[in-house]
């Protein structure tokens, strides 16, 4: 319970620290340079630690599969980040946690009806929120929805299938794979499409520093919580996290919602919250 509370706590921190990044520096930079710092600094405590690795190849190729896989799904919430209402996208994304408890009680975890209630009230919010009243002076803007929506399927797919390496590549590793994995991925697309990085200022490049920190933690957080507990559970105190996020983007970013999309809000905060139950 703890861990999965902790990861909470840094992924909530962490989302508000990448939105500023991302409105800094657009999604592919701010994608590429948090991988990369998590990358080195994860990398040379890895290194220090001297871990036991696992030598059956299947196991890092299944790692690298999923890291590209949750890849897609961190370049899908950070660009629902960069354009749309952070308190609005960022629990929509903590859905994820409904999408793990299916694929978990399929996998065999018996927690068919708190995943069922989770499911349903989870679209029940994200249907409040989407259809709150247009003519509300206060509503916030719904660009991201889609984005955050599939990132929630993306995400919850690689927190679910992490738990079937940790046992082979211990916390620390499938972490690291996943931050190296991404960073390329990031690097490709940035090539692909021919977008130069943007110059990073001193505040910039902090808040990158501090994003990378608390996501990097809220990972190994979740690996060391999934790796004692159930997955289910311990993934559903780490969506949790949307609740700090929420937060941090009334008091700091002024974020103005209307009635019905904080209705809405609660809907899905609940859906996330019944699936630990």
């Amino acid at each position: 319970m703890i861990y999965g509370l902790i990861a909470a706590l840094c992924f909530g921190l962490s989302d508000f620290m990448v939105t500023q990044a991302t409105r800094k520096v657009q999604t592919l930079p701010a994608l590429l340079w948090i991988q990369l710092i998590a990358s080195f600094l994860l990398g040379g405590y890895i290194f220090m630690q001297s871990p036991h690795m696992e030598g059956n190849p299947v196991v890092w190729v299944g790692a690298a599969g999923i890291s590209i896989v949750n890849f897609a799904g961190t370049l899908l919430l950070y660009r629902a980040f960069e354009k749309g209402t952070l308190s609005i996208v960022s629990p929509i994304g903590s859905g994820f946690a409904v999408v793990t408890a299916i694929l978990a009680f399929i996998g065999g975890e018996r927690l068919p009806f708190n995943s069922i209630i989770g499911v349903i009230l989870l679209v029940l919010g994200v249907i409040t929120v989407t259809r709150s009243s247009k003519s509300d002076s206060h509503q916030a803007t719904l660009s991201g929805v889609p984005e955050a929506a599939m990132a929630s399927i993306c995400i919850g797919f690689y927190f679910w299938a992490v738990g079937y390496f940790t046992p082979y590549l211990g916390v620390l590793l499938p972490v690291l794979i996943t931050r190296v994995v991404q960073f390329l991925c990031a690097l490709v697309l940035l090539r692909t499409k021919k977008i130069r990085l943007p110059k990073i200022t001193l505040s910039t490049g902090f808040i990158l520093i501090v994003a990378a920190l608390l996501d990097s933690g809220a990972l190994l957080s979740f690996n060391q919580g999934q790796s004692l507990a159930y997955t289910t559970s311990t993934t559903a105190l780490t969506s949790l996290y949307s609740v700090v996020t929420i937060l941090m983007a009334g008091v700091l970013l002024k974020e103005k919602l209307a009635k019905s999309q904080w209705i809405g809000i609660s809907i899905i905060l609940l859906g996330v919250i019944t699936v630990s139950l």
